[in-house]
């Protein structure tokens, strides 16, 4: 974090923190020495609070976790089984753009022994804080980097690579003036996995401003390629979203065949039924009435030999048709 500059103030921090140290030792239990200190760091960050963490170090966990700003306690919280680190969320006040405010935590044991207090943690109160850098794995030609992003708005940054709880970080980029993330080869790691956070720095007119670090990313050693899916490790999700596709167009195709066969059977029977009512009505223009009266119920011999000879003559006419409906009229008999 930043240090406030100036003789003066730096005195009366120096001065603050010599007072809390001693204040803590006699506030301590005089049966034990005091515990190794903790360490306070910013965790999360928005524009009107932070959350901050008070982690012992390794080995050791507290039953009583305390935070002070300045010579106040602010907040307390317990952990009856115990606990390594615990989180405070702390509201930040709008005191003034050069203002800052001071924290620093301590721990308890079981034994009701007292830590000393952690190094003093200073809150800028500035309002142009830079949004949180995010940590992430990932994989560029077979070979495996970690990328940094940080906030759009900020381009041009120094991006720093830090192994978690390391002061110092181990590896450094001066991204461009257009970009706004940085790639970081995996280092060497002597343990079989290892935390890994990130953090950026952009100059504000005269003045460095620092970002957060970013949320722990635990990275194995040797990291293995991407397996790809074998023989038997069939993605069943993939075959059943295939067959219920294949069914679908299935479905859809023969639905779309069921209608176009009726219409077809529709079209063909109103064309049929059009063909017959042409038919009966050419058939009907072609009728005539024919006068078929009587006007004498006997005939002599004579008579019936000139019916038969005049019959014999009409059916060797070669206007008569049998088949036509009188289509020859026919004179009445006198």
């Amino acid at each position: 974090m930043q240090v406030v500059s100036g003789g003066q103030s730096l005195w009366i921090y120096t001065l603050l923190f010599t007072s809390l140290q001693l204040w803590g030792r006699l506030s301590a239990s005089t049966s034990s020495p005091n515990l190794p200190a903790p360490e306070l760091r910013i965790n999360l960050r928005s524009k009107d609070w932070v959350v901050l963490v008070c982690r012992a170090p390794e080995g050791h966990h507290g039953v009583l976790f305390m935070l002070y700003q300045s010579r106040e306690q602010v907040d307390a919280q317990e952990q009856q089984s115990g606990a390594e680190e615990v989180q405070f969320t702390v509201r930040l006040k709008e005191t003034g753009s050069d203002q800052a405010e001071l924290y620093c935590c301590l721990y308890k044991n079981r034994d009701g022994c007292y830590s000393a207090f952690s190094p003093y943690l200073q809150l800028d109160l500035q309002k142009d804080t830079l949004p949180v850098p995010t940590l992430v794995l990932q994989q560029q030609t077979e070979v495996w980097h970690l990328l940094c992003t940080g906030s759009p708005a900020y381009p041009g940054a120094m991006f720093f690579l830090y192994l978690a709880d390391n002061e110092f970080p181990v590896a450094t980029h001066l991204t461009t003036l257009i970009h706004h993330q940085a790639t970081f080869s995996v280092p060497v790691q002597d343990t079989p996995m290892a935390l890994y956070q990130c953090q950026y720095s952009v100059l504000l007119g005269r003045k460095w401003s620092n970002s957060e670090r970013s949320l722990p990313l635990a990275v194995t050693r040797g990291i293995p390629p991407p397996s790809s899916p074998g023989v038997s490790g069939v993605d069943w999700p993939l075959v059943l979203g295939s067959f219920s596709t294949v069914v679908l167009f299935l479905c859809s195709v023969a639905v779309i065949a069921v209608v176009a066969h009726r219409k077809v059977k529709a079209t063909a029977e109103e064309k049929k039924k059009r063909q017959e009512a042409q038919f009966w009505t050419q058939v009907h223009s072609k009728d005539h009435v024919v006068d078929l009266t009587l006007r004498r119920t006997s005939f002599t011999s004579q008579e019936w030999a000139s019916v038969d000879t005049n019959t014999e003559t009409l059916s060797r006419s070669p206007l008569w048709n049998s088949l036509s409906t009188f289509t020859t009229p026919i004179h009445p008999i006198h």
